[in-house]
C-alpha cells in the first residue's frame, strides 16, 4: 500500500486565507454597489425609479400620453412599455412640489413622513363619479359637527370620532360646484396624507396624493397638477 501524505495544518494556511480573502472582496463589492444604488436612488425600498432618461409613449382609453421615464413610479410600468404593451388602465406618476420635475430619490424616503414634498399622481380610465359628487350626499350627512375654517380658505368637515385612532376630514373650497376637495387621513403619531381626485376630460380621472401642509398651496396645487398631465397628454 502506497502511503497518502495529507498536508499539514500549516500547508492548508495559504489557502484558507485566499478564500477569505475573496469572500471579503466580494462582500466589499456586494456593499459598496449597494451604497451607490442607494444614492443614486436605483435602490429605494419604498419606491423603484427608472434609469434611463427615455420617453414611453401611452394609450389610456382614448388619450394618449409621452412620458419620460424620470416621472414614472415604477420600473415594472417603464418595462412594459418596452416590451409593446402600451394601452393601459392607469398611469402612475411621481412629482416632486413645487419644481414638478420627477422624484429622485437619495435614501429611504416616501411620501408618508413629515416634510416631504413629493406628490403621487394616478390617471386612470374611468371619470363617473370624484368626491365632489358625494360631498352633499354623503360627507356632509356623515360630518361629526358643523364644518370649520381650513386653510387658505378651505372648510373642513370631520368624518372620524374624538376616540378613533385616525382622524378623517374632508376638506373642500365652498361656493363653487366644481371647487377643489381631499380627503385627509392621518393615523394617530403619523403624518396626515390628503388625496383629491378630479375628471380629466370625459374619459380619464386624475387622483393625487399629498402631505397636508400642501394644502395652504391648493389652487396652485390644483393648477400645477392639471397643466403637467395636460402636458403628457398628445
Amino acid at each position: 500500500m502506497i502511503p497518502v501524505q495529507l498536508p499539514s495544518a500549516s500547508g492548508m494556511k495559504p489557502l484558507h486565507f485566499t478564500l477569505l480573502t475573496i469572500a471579503m472582496a466580494i462582500l466589499a463589492l456586494v456593499y459598496v454597489t449597494y451604497l451607490a444604488a442607494r444614492w443614486t436612488g436605483y435602490w429605494e425600498s419604498d419606491v423603484v425609479w427608472m434609469s434611463a432618461p427615455q420617453q414611453r409613449s401611452v394609450r389610456i382609453a382614448d388619450a394618449s400620453f409621452t412620458v419620460p421615464d424620470t416621472l414614472m413610479r415604477s420600473p415594472g410600468q417603464g418595462l412594459s412599455f418596452l416590451t409593446g404593451t402600451e394601452t393601459v388602465s392607469s398611469l402612475n406618476l411621481a412629482v416632486v412640489w413645487p419644481s414638478m420635475k420627477g422624484f429622485r430619490a437619495t435614501g429611504n424616503r416616501s411620501a408618508e413622513r413629515p416634510g416631504s414634498n413629493l406628490i403621487l399622481i394616478d390617471i386612470a380610465a374611468g371619470a363617473e363619479e370624484v368626491m365632489r359628487d358625494r360631498l352633499v350626499t354623503v360627507y356632509k350627512r356623515l360630518a361629526r359637527g358643523d364644518e370649520k375654517a381650513g386653510p387658505a380658505g378651505l372648510k373642513v368637515l370631520t368624518l372620524s370620532s374624538a376616540v378613533a385612532l385616525e382622524t378623517d376630514q374632508v376638506v373642500f373650497e365652498p361656493g363653487r360646484e366644481t371647487g377643489f376637495i381631499a380627503r385627509c387621513r392621518q393615523p394617530k403619531g403619523e403624518v396626515s396624507i390628503c388625496s383629491r381626485d378630479m375628471r380629466l376630460g370625459e374619459e380619464l380621472t386624475i387622483t393625487y396624493r399629498f402631505d397636508r401642509k400642501l394644502l395652504a398651496n391648493w389652487g396652485r396645487l390644483d393648477r400645477r397638477i392639471t397643466q403637467l398631465v395636460t402636458a403628457l397628454q398628445q
